[in-house]
């Protein structure tokens, strides 16, 4: 999610759209810890979580592509739009 405009909606994740449907492998999942950067296929989208609601997330679930270094909770501060790069290590 390279320069991608985020968005906040009242949820505890910054999500931002991609321009086309990742092959996403691993299995869908119904919950999710701070720091998970996720895939939502029906997007399709990927998000960051910086806190947690205790909801579950809905059918078809979303598949976890990574993790964020500690400190996911600094997207607390933007309530608006924010641009935000994402960027496989190693």
């Amino acid at each position: 999610m390279r320069g991608s405009r985020t968005r906040s909606d009242g949820t505890p994740q910054r999500a931002g759209p991609l321009s086309r449907s990742l092959a996403a492998g691993g299995e869908p999942r119904s919950s999710y810890e701070i720091c998970h950067i996720r895939y939502w296929p029906p997007g399709p989208d990927i998000a960051v979580f910086y806190d947690h609601d205790g909801q579950s997330i809905p059918d078809p679930g979303i598949v976890i592509l990574g993790e964020t270094d500690p400190g996911a909770d600094a997207f607390k501060k933007y309530d608006g739009t924010a641009d935000v790069t994402i960027e496989a290590i190693g």
